[in-house]
């Protein structure tokens, strides 16, 4: 079975990061919002996944210590953990490796979209634990 790891970037705002995916047909969900994230590598615990998969695909470190975990739950494909961190960076300022582009968005707004995966769930179920603004 599968295991991926995701992680709600919260800004001093209170908004969330999301990211555009690519808008590759071979892809699940192409071009639309997601939560940051990815799988995790052999021998990888869930918390480095989140640490590496931050700094590979937005180019932003986050100090494991700063990062708490909200949830694990079966998904579609398999385990996903979800975590959570800071990160007051200005959407323009990311070094995005992957997808098209990220953005900000209100958490209010950001649970009414389509989002990929079950991302909009993950969202309803962790909204009222998200570090505040």
């Amino acid at each position: 079975m599968s295991e991926g790891c995701q992680v709600v970037l919260v800004d001093a705002a209170g908004r969330i990061l999301l990211q555009l995916r690519d808008d590759i047909p071979t892809i699940p969900f192409p071009g639309m919002w997601a939560i940051p994230g990815g799988m995790l590598e052999p021998g990888e615990t869930p918390l480095a996944c989140i640490v590496r998969e931050v700094e590979e695909e937005l180019g932003a470190r986050i100090p494991p210590a700063e990062v708490t975990h909200l949830l694990t739950r079966r998904r579609s494909y398999g385990i996903e953990h979800t975590f959570t961190a800071r990160l007051d960076v200005a959407a323009e300022d990311i070094r995005l490796t992957e997808g098209q582009r990220v953005a900000w968005f209100p958490v209010a707004e950001a649970v009414a979209m389509e989002l990929a995966y079950e991302d909009a769930d993950v969202l309803r179920e962790v909204a009222g634990r998200l570090p505040r603004g």
